[in-house]
């Protein structure tokens, strides 16, 4: 997720891990800095963590992954200071954002696009298109819902 994530950001990376932790996946989440106290009551959101305020543990996690879905950015400066380690990370990087004009080089695989509403949007695209739609639980749809909600103003 970028720095300062917002809804959309949260919602997006809290979806995914809620989903993937169903499957029985190792899945952290790590934003590059704080988020706003209004997006704490998400579920999940007290076990991200901050780059900024666990630097060590967040390039352990980096270093160690197989795989890094770069969620809600779709350029690493976006990231702040955890550009730099994205960049150089050997994990395959899995884009799926809802913004213009992506940097494609930097992604092994992308799902980008701008008719989207939402970052979270194509979470649920995700999850659907995996044909785990019986997954999407109360705890998913309300972390997917509330970035819907504040990417559209809805």
């Amino acid at each position: 997720m970028h720095q300062k994530p917002d809804g959309d950001a949260m919602g997006s990376a809290l979806g995914l891990f809620h989903f993937l932790k169903g499957l029985n996946h190792d899945v952290t989440v790590i934003s590059p800095t704080n988020w706003a106290d209004f997006l704490c009551w998400m579920p999940g959101t007290q076990e991200v963590i901050n780059f900024e305020m666990n630097k060590e543990k967040s390039l352990k996690i980096l270093n160690d992954a197989a795989v890094i879905f770069c969620l809600d950015f779709n350029i690493f400066h976006r990231t702040k200071h955890l550009a730099t380690h994205l960049a150089n990370a050997i994990a395959v990087k899995v884009l799926i954002d809802h913004h213009q004009q992506p940097d494609e080089p930097s992604f092994n695989y992308g799902i980008s696009d701008t008719k989207k509403s939402s970052t979270c949007e194509m979470i649920y695209d995700f999850i659907i298109g995996s044909g785990n739609d019986k997954s999407i639980n109360t705890t998913i749809a309300t972390c997917l819902y509330t970035g819907v909600m504040t990417d559209t103003g809805s």
